[in-house]
């Protein structure tokens, strides 16, 4: 069955709103989005884009703040994470499906694209772009302006457009 398929099937059965479950001491600044679609199209038959609906959730933890005008999708299948005491700037984007661990730091202008997946403890600078479908280590620094295109490791401090593994830290 293709993706297309797929997904078409599950509208059928599953509810268009998603749910926001947020933890305890949760503060953000002003506009905000929390689950909206993300931005997921396949081709059809015709050879046109299709809007796949998405049904996954969004779960905050406790003691998590979200600056202002930060956008973070609802998963497209998988729910949409972020981990306790996390905190994230203004003007951030989170794709659908993004896993963040607890304790991270996400500085403004920061997009980090779908089903990524964000280890506990990682500082991540202003201006950083996450390719899709990686993970992050725990405990890792992103530079700022960076364009992550790889997996970075458990503590491990990357720079660069493209970034590039600098040092173990």
């Amino acid at each position: 069955m293709s993706r297309l398929a797929f997904i078409r099937e599950q509208a059928k059965k599953k509810p268009v709103q998603a749910n926001v479950i947020v933890g305890r001491n949760f503060k953000h600044g002003s506009n905000v989005t929390i689950g909206g679609d993300g931005f997921g199209y396949e081709k059809n038959e015709q050879g046109e884009y299709e809007f796949m609906q998405h049904f996954g959730d969004v779960y905050i933890g406790d003691d998590v703040k979200i600056g202002s005008n930060t956008c973070i999708d609802r998963g497209a299948v998988e729910h949409t994470q972020i981990g306790n005491g996390t905190k994230i700037d203004n003007l951030v984007h989170i794709a659908h499906g993004v896993k963040i661990g607890d304790n991270c730091l996400i500085v403004a202008g920061t997009v980090i694209c779908g089903s990524t997946e964000i280890g506990g403890g990682t500082y991540i600078g202003a201006n950083v772009t996450i390719r899709e479908h990686l993970k992050i280590g725990n405990n890792s620094y992103i530079g700022m302006g960076s364009v992550v295109t790889k997996n970075v490791g458990d503590n491990e401090m990357w720079y660069g457009n493209p970034a590039k593994f600098i040092k173990t830290i």
